[in-house]
């Protein structure tokens, strides 16, 4: 794994309480990222899941790393109606909301666990997944690369990882990039206060997005292979 990016750290990197800011908002997490994002996450979601389990198998045991209020998790055992879902976040809060959505009966009964985790430090042996997924998580961890080679450790020689995230903009689009920053800038924050009544959690958002590293520079100094990157 290589090292960390030379240059500005991130939020999570600077000391951000990010673990006390998710525990905050959990009650309206859900609520606050349906109405900023449109229900665009949701899609994005089930479409790196789908990436996910290709060629996994019927029966894969999946980590969700940053599983928060278990949105992950949840698609997971409904698209693989054989998986078994260990779903970790460092946030209690974040899971304890997400356990109501647990279904008593059929077929995603019983087949995810929630588990109180820092994912620089994962408490599974070497090898113990098929597979990884982690959504809007990698960008809120202090270390990326011990967070990376963590989940690089979890899974066994010929898994699959996707990771989700909100990636720094870059590239030539001068008038999408200047759009999306002043609406990360001015009107994530709003809404989220709004909704959950946090303004800071919201301010963070765009902050994070903005100190994060370009889908390009993630490629190129944490070891990913570009051609199985993919753009929703």
């Amino acid at each position: 794994m290589s090292a960390s990016l030379a240059g500005s750290p991130s939020l999570a990197e600077a000391g951000a309480d990010i673990q006390s800011m998710f525990n905050r908002v959990a009650r309206r997490y859900d609520a606050a990222n349906r109405v900023m994002s449109g229900g665009i996450d949701v899609v994005w979601r089930k479409k790196a899941i789908t990436r996910l389990l290709g060629g996994l198998g019927d029966a894969p045991k999946i980590l969700d790393l940053g599983a928060g209020t278990l949105d992950g998790a949840l698609e997971i055992a409904r698209r693989s109606p054989g998986a078994i879902v260990a779903a970790a976040d460092f946030a209690r809060e974040m899971l304890r909301a997400g356990r109501g959505k647990l279904p008593s009966t059929g077929a995603s009964a019983g087949r995810i666990d929630t588990h109180a985790a820092d994912g620089h430090h994962l408490p599974y042996r070497g090898g113990a997944f098929d597979g990884a997924f982690s959504a809007f998580c990698v960008r809120n961890l202090r270390d990326l690369p011990l967070g990376l080679a963590e989940l690089r450790r979890v899974v066994r020689p010929g898994g699959r990882v996707a990771i989700l995230e909100f990636f720094r903009a870059d590239g030539p689009r001068f008038v999408s990039r200047f759009l999306l920053d002043a609406y990360n800038a001015h009107v994530l924050p709003l809404v989220g206060w709004a909704i959950t009544g946090d303004r800071e959690a919201y301010r963070y958002l765009p902050d994070s997005i903005a100190q994060f590293r370009s889908l390009a520079e993630f490629v190129a100094h944490h070891g990913a292979d570009s051609g199985d990157i993919g753009r929703f």
